[in-house]
């Protein structure tokens, strides 16, 4: 019978992990779960009014409408998966403006009337939609979408008050209409997927000689670089509570100047960007950087 012999700290080191990944799995599937997130960058589409004019010809109606949909079209999946959750993001932004023909309240109510305009090419999208798939939103859940999930804003005439309003020449560039479509997708981790992380990031940072000693610098970042979400930051931060968490592990592993793998500079920049990427998708912004020698996380 083969027979191999290991010393009793590596005996003890392998006992730590098992330990350590044992009683990391106290989360479930209900606390971790993918979430509605931005995907990519925004889309925008304007179109110019005549002087004192919300409506715009049938033609360029129905081109605006046929532009929504398809815009609306690749979101569709997570707002129905999302629709009852209330995570669903503000993915619509309707911005008009005025120009400077008429009175700071004659131009007030056209540009309420612009904003109107623009609901009701989303509400057309949105039934042209249902049209195409056959399943049609109904006005309820249209109505929901443009009051929770919708920004709207004003920009009056930047005419100079200097300026004589009823002789100036008015802009026709101020007076517009443009549509903001963030498109929103599912991402984010389950709880196998971040427990699977946690291991990986276990393994990077042991060896025979012990914890953080001859450190995978570049396994502890593409590890981390696996989150997609800010709530996947913040599962995995608890995922590694009883390693010291996220910050910890990482500042521990990723230390300042040379080391076994080379500078591991590199590896730092890697995760602050990974991470920020992540909880952007999220709308959270960013919330990693560097002081020094160390990474800092904002809010976990």
């Amino acid at each position: 019978m083969n027979k191999f012999i290991i010393s009793e700290s590596e005996k003890q080191r392998i006992l730590n992990m098992h330990k350590s990944s044992s009683s990391r799995h106290y989360l479930n599937e209900a606390t971790m779960a993918p979430e509605p997130v931005f995907d990519g960058e925004p889309l925008e589409f304007g179109v110019l009014f005549e002087e004192g004019s919300s409506k715009l010809p049938t033609p360029g109606k129905a081109e605006v409408v046929t532009y929504l949909k398809k815009q609306l079209k690749s979101s569709l999946p997570t707002i129905i998966k999302f629709i009852d959750s209330g995570t669903l993001p503000k993915f619509i932004t309707i911005n008009v403006g005025t120009s400077s023909t008429g009175t700071p309240k004659q131009n007030r109510i056209v540009a309420q009337a612009r904003i109107n305009a623009g609901i009701d090419m989303i509400e057309l999208a949105f039934n042209e939609l249902g049209k195409e798939t056959g399943e049609v939103v109904s006005q309820e859940f249209i109505q929901k979408f443009l009051t929770t999930n919708t920004d709207y804003s004003y920009e009056p005439t930047k005419l100079a008050k200097i300026f004589d309003r009823t002789t100036s020449k008015s802009k026709q560039s101020e007076r517009f209409l443009v549509f903001e479509i963030k498109p929103i997708k599912t991402m984010g981790k389950e709880w196998k997927q971040i427990s699977s992380i946690a291991d990986d990031i276990e393994e990077a940072i042991s060896s025979w000689f012990g914890d953080y000693v001859n450190v995978d610098e570049n396994g502890v970042a593409s590890a981390i670089c696996k989150c997609e979400t800010y709530s996947d930051i913040e599962d995995l931060d608890t995922e590694l509570n009883s390693l010291g968490g996220l910050q910890y592990v990482i500042n521990r592993a990723i230390t300042d100047g040379l080391t076994a793998m080379g500078s591991d500079t590199e590896e730092r920049i890697k995760i602050k960007n990974c991470l920020n990427k992540a909880s952007n998708r999220s709308g959270k912004g960013d919330v990693a950087d560097i002081a020094g020698d160390k990474l800092t996380i904002t809010g976990i």
